[in-house]
């Protein structure tokens, strides 16, 4: 993943197209959806805009302020428009309906000639869309142009294609779900277009994590601590002293749950013996892991759907990573413990709304 932050951190695109006009369209839907898959190997999410008649795989970051596509034929170029079709998100009878596509003119992406900014994003991605809290995110810019809601959500899968939500709900599957639980989200000044949520606890196993809690207040100085969530993190990343006290006391749990540990196996330090789980109907037997937020509101991870990782056969691994002795974020909830949550993020309201994942 160096290769990725290196890139966006030195990225020098700096022409915006269709800046001219602010976006508009003359539909009114009540939102746009998106499909989205997960490249095998580089783990990051992709979707896919049709800029006029010209389909684009992108790849999505959650936090980046603005988004922009690579053109070989150079930023002048017919194929470079800021004309977006999309499919709309209806509401009929109080659920969601697939509506027709829709199109919207004057959406501003950043153009990029050279092809070594594509150099670390996934094969066949032509660029990045980015979700942040700004003005120039593609959320901002299809609110503005459509009049909905300026809020989005995912539903991120990494064994079939999730969806990308703009605008408001009902969503998809919503219907066989649990209401959504809210948190606020936090603002950093030093990192402002990133969602950072407020980490009340950690548990493993129903018992508490024992860290410095002082790490997970964000520094008002210098933007260090907090947490945050990432689409460009394939696994959740911890501060050393946290992840060292999470997978210490996960193995505790587990140990007495009769889980055997077996070798690491990189970059997960915590691996177990698959043929020790028991299995039921609704999922593996492990110990489950909780971030308490605000409002009593909980993230749960549990099994391969957001806890555990497969990494070869008859080893689970838990799916946490060493994120150093000295990150600029303590947490980095990453897109393994992302996925089959519906994660709605309401920019005007500041808070992050999430169901229980779905156990896979």
């Amino acid at each position: 993943m160096a290769s990725v932050f290196t890139f966006l951190l030195l990225s020098s695109f700096v022409l915006s197209v269709s800046n001219a006009q602010q976006p508009s369209s003359s539909s009114r839907p009540s939102g746009l959806v998106f499909t989205v898959s997960r490249d095998p190997s580089t783990l990051q999410y992709l979707t896919k805009i049709s800029l006029g008649k010209v389909p684009v795989n992108i790849v999505v970051d959650l936090g980046r302020k603005s988004s922009w596509i690579y053109s070989s034929r150079g930023c002048a170029a017919a194929a470079i428009s800021g004309v977006v079709t999309a499919q709309s998100n209806n509401l009929k009878n109080g659920e969601w309906v697939s509506g027709p596509n829709v199109t919207v003119r004057g959406i501003s992406f950043g153009c990029e000639e050279s092809a070594g900014a594509l150099r670390g994003l996934a094969k066949g991605a032509r660029g990045i869309v980015g979700l942040g809290r700004s003005g120039l995110s593609l959320t901002s810019q299809f609110a503005s142009a459509f009049r909905f809601s300026r809020k989005f959500a995912m539903e991120l899968s990494s064994t079939s294609e999730g969806t990308l939500y703009f605008g408001d709900g009902p969503y998809t599957n919503q219907q066989f779900r649990q209401p959504l639980a809210y948190t606020p989200l936090l603002t950093n000044s030093y990192f402002p277009t990133d969602y950072f949520v407020d980490v009340k606890y950690i548990e493993a196993g129903n018992e508490n994590v024992t860290y410095d809690k002082g790490l997970l207040s964000i520094n008002k100085k210098t933007g260090i601590g907090g947490t945050k969530f990432s689409t460009l993190v394939p696994y959740t990343t911890m501060e050393t002293s946290i992840y060292k006290a999470l997978t210490s006391l996960y193995f505790q749990r587990a140990k007495a749950m009769g889980i055997s540990m077996v070798a690491p196996v990189a970059p997960f330090s915590a691996c177990f013996n698959a043929s020790t789980i028991e299995s039921r109907p609704d999922g593996l037997v492990v110990p489950t892991i909780v971030l308490g937020l605000r409002n009593d509101a909980f993230w749960q991870m549990t099994g391969p759907a957001n806890s555990l990782k497969l990494v070869k056969d008859n080893v689970y691994c838990l799916a946490f990573v060493d994120g150093g002795s000295k990150p600029k974020t303590s947490i980095v909830i990453g897109g393994h413990q992302m996925q089959f949550n519906i994660m709605e993020f309401d920019i005007p309201r500041s808070r992050l709304g999430f169901s229980p994942p779905v156990q896979v």
